[in-house]
């Protein structure tokens, strides 16, 4: 049950969107959409697309709710809460924002979750993120030369404030 990383964008889709600046063959372009993906992910707490059997496991030193780490939750498979094992069918979940009505101490999950496809906001910020890295790799900001003056809105890979918004609905923890 490792997860695996499946870029939230592919090389022909930045092609496309680049109009042919950036090239699907670009030597570094699939690891730029890997690193913006992983971002993504790193950014909301939770792998969110494609769909996929996790593992979670947990042990606190208290016994509390057990919230599954995750959104789009389509089932609890297996596992055990203070090693009783659960009985799936009647645990019960919200979907939406992993609540459950389980409560316990040393938790063990087995459950699936992740959007089919991913939403078509993340492709995008994918593709903005990647294409900021390969069009800035130093982080130059601004360029001139002689009366011309070329100023650059994303100056690297990295998620900015405004992305952060964009990422809300999809962070765990967000409440719709």
């Amino acid at each position: 049950m490792a997860l695996t990383l499946t870029s939230f964008a592919t090389p022909a889709e930045m092609e496309q969107r680049s109009q042919g600046e950036i090239r699907a063959s670009h030597p570094f372009l699939q690891k730029e959409l890997n690193a913006a993906t992983r971002e993504i992910r790193n950014a909301c707490g939770w792998h969110i697309a494609g769909v996929e059997q996790l593992r979670y496991r947990k042990v606190r030193p208290f016994s509390e709710a057990v919230w599954i780490p995750a959104m789009q939750i389509a089932s609890i498979d297996s596992g055990t809460i203070d090693g009783a094992t659960i009985t799936p069918m009647t645990a019960g979940f919200d979907p939406e924002i992993g609540w459950t009505p389980l409560c316990g101490r040393d938790i063990d999950l087995t459950f699936t979750a992740g959007f089919d496809e991913t939403p078509e906001d993340l492709v995008t910020l994918t593709l903005e993120l990647a294409a900021g890295a390969l069009g800035s790799p130093l982080g130059i900001s601004r360029e001139q030369a002689g009366a011309v003056s070329v100023s650059y809105t994303r100056t690297s890979g990295a998620l900015q404030p405004a992305d952060m918004d964009r990422l809300a609905a999809y962070k765990l923890g967000w409440l719709p």
